[in-house]
């Protein structure tokens, strides 16, 4: 049992890390394809302001999930270890 409950906390780190990395390429691609589609319509002005995103609760959110998987797992591995 305690397997599982190390591989689900894991995973919350990975899914943390995981979130934090595809919020950094977003925030990187959008204003790259909000230039490209202001060059296709050729309509009013481009600002790279208007593609930008607030990923703020999603990397703090991200945050806690990879602080808290990580020591749960730490948790689980020490109980792990003394009980052995």
């Amino acid at each position: 049992m305690k397997n599982i409950l190390f591989f689900f906390a894991c995973l919350c780190a990975f899914l943390g890390v995981s979130v934090l990395f595809i919020t950094g390429i977003l925030n990187i691609m959008m204003p790259m394809v909000g230039k490209a589609a202001y060059q296709a319509a050729m309509a009013g002005s481009y600002s790279t302001e208007d593609y930008v995103m607030d990923f703020t609760f999603m990397n703090s959110s991200a945050v806690l999930m990879i602080v808290g998987g990580s020591y749960f797992a730490y948790i689980l591995y020490k109980h792990e270890k003394g009980n052995k």
